[in-house]
């Protein structure tokens, strides 16, 4: 009886096409590679499209969510039905250029083994760059967003101080497997907390800066999810509402607890988020110091992202000019959506010059220039006022980030449409 059940399970073995299977096996691979670091649905799904035909696939169907990719692949008459479920993703900037010169690379031939093994090669490299320098990255980064946001030299002191440390729990909770929603607010505590102790000290030192409740929200602005974010706007812009409503509503939820720490440390130290700054510059400086804090600010994002350096120190220079082209529109009296569309647009087609030239993938490039422009202090002061009941601030805070993110989305997607032939044709 044993010898009958081994011959019917041999059989039964030799008629699957297992070459069929490891060619799907590859390509799913891949695409939950490239989602794991952040990819859009839409290069995540180009991106296997082009594996499978360099593996001998003939068609491939694929329904990409943020955390899990259904696929199905056919040739002749095989087919195969594949899910794959991404548990914790996180950014990796560099990953995801290392996959996309892969799939650049891919000609028809290639072999599963030989895919498989290049895969191998990319999930084997370590991150980029150190802790250090990624909690120095984070840090700048804020302090560039104080110095945007009118602040002087103290308030750029106390928020890099403050993110730095936010950004050190962070990493360290981020270890433990914890929720990440507890791990934000932590960070975001830790952060808001040191900020209001070093201007405490700074004015009792007599150096006081004169705007520390404008510049506290920049404390935690390296928590706002930039990726999601904007990946997601440009998900529902083609019309993939599978993954771009999933993305939207987890930065929201980010969003919500960032807020949340915001709100509970302002309300027990009677602090108020809700006032703006002046600039504390007059022009050119101001101009100069904004081109400064912007490059900074964007390099700094790149670098907490594993931003290879080319693509770091392009996607920084890019976004530098174009935000102080927006800044620059805002003080002329042009709306803040209608600045930030325009900065986005030209953001998005430096991207598509440069792109090629460096084998990036675009996001690694957009999404780091444009988050600088992102409005989370705005986000912040929206939800902090409707836990506070100040209705009018969480109304005009509020409109104020929902249509200047959309800007930003609407800037990128016409870029795109404009270069991209497949980006004119949505759900394709």
């Amino acid at each position: 009886m044993a010898e009958a059940s081994d011959a019917s399970a041999t059989g039964e073995l030799r008629l699957e096409p297992v070459q069929f299977i490891a060619r799907t096996d590859a390509v799913m691979r891949l695409g939950a590679m490239m989602l794991g670091a952040g990819g859009s649905s839409a290069r995540v799904r180009d991106s296997m499209e082009r594996a499978a035909h360099a593996v001998g696939i003939d068609q491939l169907h694929t329904r990409v969510g943020m955390t899990d990719i259904v696929a199905t692949t056919s040739r002749g008459p095989l087919f195969r039905t594949r899910v794959a479920e991404i548990r914790r993703p996180a950014v990796d900037a560099d990953r995801l250029t290392e996959i996309k010169r892969l799939t650049n690379d891919l000609r028809p031939g290639t072999t599963a083994v030989e895919l498989q093994r290049a895969l191998d090669e990319i999930a084997a490299r370590p991150r980029r760059y150190p802790d250090l320098l990624r909690l120095l990255g984070a840090a700048f980064a804020c302090g560039a967003f104080a110095l945007l946001g009118n602040g002087g030299w103290q308030e750029f002191v106390a928020v890099a101080l403050a993110a730095g440390a936010g950004q050190f729990v962070r990493m360290r909770l981020g270890r433990l497997r914890t929720n990440e929603f507890l791990v934000v607010f932590a960070a975001a505590t830790t952060s808001l907390l040191l900020y209001l102790g070093v201007a405490a000290a700074l004015a009792a030192l007599g150096a006081a800066g004169g705007q520390h409740d404008a510049a506290m929200t920049s404390a935690v602005l390296y928590l706002v999810p930039g990726f999601p974010l904007v990946t997601g706007a440009l998900d529902l812009a083609r019309l993939d509402l599978n993954a771009g409503i999933a993305r939207v509503v987890y930065a929201s939820l980010i969003l919500l607890a960032t807020a949340t720490a915001v709100w509970g440390v302002a309300a027990v130290f009677q602090t108020t988020v809700a006032q703006t700054a002046s600039p504390v510059f007059d022009e050119p400086v101001l101009s100069f110091v904004r081109l400064v804090a912007g490059f900074v600010g964007v390099l700094g994002f790149a670098l907490l992202f594993d931003t290879p350096p080319a693509i770091a120190f392009t996607a920084a220079a890019l976004g530098a000019v174009a935000n102080v082209g927006r800044l620059a529109l805002v003080d002329a009296g042009a709306t803040a959506p209608l600045a930030a569309a325009a900065a986005a647009l030209a953001v998005g087609i430096g991207a598509f010059l440069v792109g090629d030239r460096l084998r990036a993938a675009r996001v690694t490039l957009t999404v780091p220039a444009v988050l600088i422009m992102v409005p989370g202090a705005a986000a912040y002061r929206a939800i902090t006022g409707v836990i506070s009941g100040d209705t009018l601030t969480a109304i005009q805070s509020g409109f104020t980030a929902v249509f200047i993110v959309v800007a930003l989305a609407i800037g990128l997607t016409v870029a795109r449409v404009l270069t991209e032939r497949e980006w004119a044709r949505p759900g394709t």
